[in-house]
């Protein structure tokens, strides 16, 4: 069944802060590069809740994308009713690419 899939206001707000409004000089990517990006990828993929992994409470399921800017972002999702699901959280590690480069050959 596909369900209906829902981002909570702290994910948004967690994305501006972390990633601001636009693009940096420098060249880290901005809000809108994380929405359009791992985020969009997530809410395709908490449409099939049902496929995805999850500990001790079948209510709560997470997805892991690894996106070619980002790395790897594990956005955690939570059944609210029958239909509906939302996006509640999600962890990444802003080093990741960093410290692969710090992995000898």
């Amino acid at each position: 069944m596909t369900l209906r899939v829902e981002v909570s206001a702290a994910v948004l707000d967690r994305a501006h802060q972390r990633f601001g409004a636009t693009r940096s000089v420098d060249g880290r990517p901005s809000e809108y590069d994380f929405v359009s990006g791992p985020l969009a990828a997530a809410l395709f993929a908490f449409k099939d809740f049902d496929a995805l992994s999850y500990d001790f409470t079948p209510s709560v399921r997470w997805y892991t994308v690894v996106d070619p800017i980002f790395g790897p972002v594990t956005f955690v999702g939570a059944l609210l009713t029958g239909d509906v699901v939302e996006i509640v959280g999600y962890e990444d590690d802003p080093d990741y690419w960093a410290r692969l480069d710090d992995i000898p050959d």
